[in-house]
């Protein structure tokens, strides 16, 4: 943008017009200012001429009225007269002499320095006949008193002063009147100026106003509205925009910030309904280029193995590709590194990354098809299996800083949408397998009760040794296999409780009690620490002693002989829950097996199904509770659970 076209220049520029003209108004009222004092001052000096002239002719006038009659008298006139005279012609002298040459002396005008006033021709011209009247009239004068100052001739003076004045007196008068048109003209002249400013400003600023109106005011006011309706929910509300300058940019701002809000709420209203990856993958294809470029998106997930990655899913231009589906070496590559850094990774020059990295198996992939600017949005959060979501373009260097901040920032956003949806189908999933797996469990256990039945009547017939041995060990995996039947249905069928109060620490004192002679067998013990206050909860009874009773056989198998397994029962009123915890001192649960714990058919037991914790969990989640494992290999294991207080 132009910088003149900008706030920052014409708000500058405003305020400067208004500083020069508020300075020529100034400097213009100083400068008249100072013109009327000089005009003042040669008033003064003109009236001290007229003085002077007066004091002349007073002179003359007293001495014509008071001759002396002796010769003392006269003088003593001599002393007063003659000496007067004098001094008032040499300050009439000095006077016109300042007139002529424009250039008064210090005790003229009383001032520290020089009066140098400028005077229009006409004033020049009255200042020339005063100085040539006076002239005459000096001459005269100097004639009638004589060349002797001791006998000077006062009664001609005095006669010559009285019949010569009024030509003197009346150029004055002229000088005077002349200085008063100056004066006169001086202040219409800055009255004229003064209101033709005073007009200039009002003028400027009701430009100003009108153009601050126009170009701030009616704009911001715009705006407002605008960041009102989004905050009101209208996310793709647009504000008009006019001219070129900061508003204008932040209008357009705002406008791209209130568009790509429209589009991601749109997006995240679909994925939040996608029940599957192809139709979330659909919608991304379709509205993400309204927020960056986009040839090429497709969706990768870590396979079982996690050293390899495979690509689901893939759209170019809006629309899918039917092709097989593709495994990519993961370890070592940027694929890897995106997961591990669960940020968005930029990868502006595919090509010559690629040449340059022959592994990247992934990278190669997407040069093959002509992609060259790619970035790489993990989906780690809330997802059930990790992947990555691959945004590409042909042209190299699409993605500007901007765009990796803009997906940096809805990142988790669009992660979690997306876990959201794999969770969806994951559960979906589940609920499938859960109910088949029960299906397959309510058919087997009829014809696995005739099986066992007919065990049992082998075991009670008298067979060969190695017959009966056969016949025990059917009978161990029958019921064994009637133990995972039951774990099977209990796990995917709903839970139903039977709540009721009662008391936790009675009822693990009781169960406690009757399982100390387990603990005997296995050369172990059970310690209780209780607390007295309120162990009060809604529960079931019967769902409880499961619960107990699968952790402490986790116990039991988890610690050595000789240990003690240590039970302690609180409570936390001020959250308003009972806490329990188990604590055995075995070897300690290894970091990558701990976050696996809950998880369906996964045990580290060799003849475990993989069911008993996840069961524990499903009946704490139902009684409004949560368990917890801490362990480090190693060291002792801690099974925390929290139920809410009756």
């Amino acid at each position: 943008m132009n910088f003149f076209n900008t706030l920052k220049f014409q708000i500058g520029a405003a305020l400067l017009l208004i500083v020069v003209l508020f300075t020529g108004i100034v400097a213009s009222s100083l400068k008249d200012m100072e013109q009327q004092r000089s005009y003042s001052t040669l008033l003064n000096i003109t009236a001290r001429l007229e003085q002077t002239t007066s004091s002349l002719v007073s002179l003359g006038m007293n001495y014509a009225g008071h001759a002396p009659v002796n010769p003392a008298g006269y003088r003593r006139d001599v002393i007063l007269y003659y000496r007067e005279i004098q001094s008032r012609a040499d300050l009439f002298e000095e006077i016109t002499h300042g007139f002529m040459t424009e250039n008064f002396s210090p005790s003229l005008v009383n001032q520290t320095t020089p009066f140098t006033p400028k005077l229009d021709p006409d004033a020049h011209e009255a200042v020339q006949i005063i100085e040539d009247t006076w002239a005459v009239f000096r001459t005269g004068l100097m004639e009638a008193l004589g060349t002797d100052s001791s006998a000077p001739g006062l009664e001609r003076a005095a006669q010559f002063i009285n019949a010569n004045h009024k030509p003197l007196s009346e150029a004055i008068q002229d000088l005077r009147q002349q200085i008063e048109r100056l004066v006169e003209e001086g202040q219409t002249n800055m009255l004229r100026i003064h209101w033709g400013m005073l007009l200039s400003v009002v003028a400027v600023t009701f430009g100003i106003l009108t153009w601050f109106f126009v170009a701030i005011l009616r704009p911001l006011d715009r705006a407002v509205t605008g960041f009102q309706k989004v905050a009101q929910g209208d996310f793709g509300y647009q504000v008009p925009t006019s001219g070129n300058n900061e508003l204008t940019w932040l209008t357009g701002s705002f406008n791209q910030l209130s568009s790509r809000l429209h589009a991601i709420f749109l997006l995240i209203d679909r994925i939040q309904e996608g029940s599957d990856m192809d139709e979330t993958l659909c919608f991304v294809a379709d509205q993400f280029p309204q927020l960056l470029p986009l040839d090429w998106v497709g969706a990768l997930f870590m396979a079982g193995d996690d050293r390899t990655i495979s690509l689901e899913r893939s759209y170019r231009d809006g629309k899918p590709e039917i092709s097989q589906r593709c495994r990519f070496r993961l370890q070592e590559t940027l694929l890897q590194q995106a997961l591990q850094e669960a940020e968005p990774l930029h990868v502006p020059d595919m090509k010559r990354t690629a040449e340059e990295n022959p592994g990247y198996q992934f990278l190669n992939f997407l040069t093959e098809r002509g992609l060259r600017d790619a970035i790489f949005l993990p989906i780690t959060d809330q997802s059930p299996i990790p992947g990555v979501l691959v945004f590409a373009t042909r042209k190299p260097d699409s993605y500007s800083e901007e765009h990796l901040e803009l997906l940096t920032n809805i990142a988790r956003l669009v992660t979690h949408s997306f876990g959201r949806t794999l969770k969806l189908s994951e559960h979906a999933r589940l609920a499938s397998i859960g109910g088949f797996a029960s299906g397959i469990a309510h058919e087997i256990r009829s014809p696995l009760s005739t099986i066992g039945m007919a065990l049992d009547y082998l075991q009670q017939s008298e067979l060969a040794a190695p017959a009966e041995k056969r016949v025990r060990l059917a009978r161990q995996e029958s019921e064994r296999m009637s133990r995972l039947l039951e774990e099977i249905l209990l796990y995917a069928k709903p839970l139903k409780l039977e709540l009721q109060p009662l008391s936790l620490a009675s009822l693990i004192g009781g169960f406690i009690e009757n399982y100390e002679e387990v603990a005997a067998k296995n050369e172990q013990q059970i310690e209780l620490l209780t607390t007295t206050e309120e162990t009060d909860i809604l529960g079931d009874k019967d769902r409880l002693q499961q619960i107990f009773l699968n952790l402490s056989q986790n116990a039991f198998d988890a610690s050595p002989p000789g240990s003690v397994i240590k039970w302690q029962l609180r409570s936390d009123p001020s959250a308003r829950m009972v806490i329990l915890q188990i604590q055995n001192p075995g070897v300690g649960i290894p970091d990558d097996v701990l976050p696996r714990l809950f998880d369906p058919f996964f045990t580290t037991k060799a003849t475990g199904t993989g069911l008993g914790l996840g069961i524990v969990k499903r009946m704490v989640d139902a009684h409004g509770g949560e368990i917890q494992i801490d362990s480090q290999y190693g060291e002792e294991t801690v099974v925390t659970l929290h139920f809410p207080l009756n």
